[in-house]
């Protein structure tokens, strides 16, 4: 699930390319990611994205590109697959963006 996705994230900075940056665009278009919820209804399956901090105190939802990823959190947490057509749906002014793989050594975060 999104090895390609995977393999430019993991490009340091500094050394991405501009064909690199541009292919990482077209793979977010899509790729469908995991997203951690928060279930608020079972009933009516009412949810809302868990939320991440960073140091500098902006607020992220956290993504990521496969389960190996999703691992290395090491917390419990029930999870949705979401495209990114329709995460730009649900996403609202008190997230900062979305960090995909926040527990890697290198992550993304997009604003």
């Amino acid at each position: 699930m999104n090895e390609k996705l995977k393999k430019l994230i993991s490009i340091p900075p500094g050394e991405a390319t501009d064909k690199d940056d541009e292919l990482l665009i077209r793979e977010l278009k899509k790729a469908e990611l995991i997203m951690p919820i928060e279930v608020k209804s079972e009933e009516e399956f009412e949810f809302k994205p868990l939320k991440i901090g960073d140091e500098f105190g902006y607020i992220f939802v956290p993504l990521f590109s496969d389960e190996d990823e999703l691992i290395k959190s090491d917390v419990e947490f029930s999870v949705i697959n979401i495209s990114a057509e329709n995460l730009t749906k649900i996403l609202s002014d008190e997230f900062n963006g979305v960090a995909i793989n926040p527990f890697s050594e290198f992550q993304l975060k997009i604003p």
